[in-house]
């Protein structure tokens, strides 16, 4: 398992674990970041160290501390 901030462009994960406090959990959650989700890197370091990620036909921007948090298994 690996953070989701090791993906790179184009590589895809799967979510295993989201380790943060419960504010930011239940907001990631809410917009899709749940165990067994599949999540894409579409662009990374751009804004106030934000990072573009495709999940469920969507795209999010999170903040490079908030995805140190979230454990993926690379696909």
């Amino acid at each position: 398992m690996i953070s989701l901030n090791e993906l790179k462009i184009n590589e895809e994960g799967i979510i295993k674990n989201v380790n943060t406090n419960e504010n930011i959990k239940k907001r990631l959650m809410d917009i899709g970041f749940v165990k067994g989700e599949k999540v894409k890197l579409i662009l990374k370091n751009f804004g106030d160290n934000m990072r573009a990620y495709k999940i469920k036909n969507t795209v999010m921007a999170l903040r490079l501390k908030d995805t140190k948090n979230i454990m993926i298994e690379k696909i």
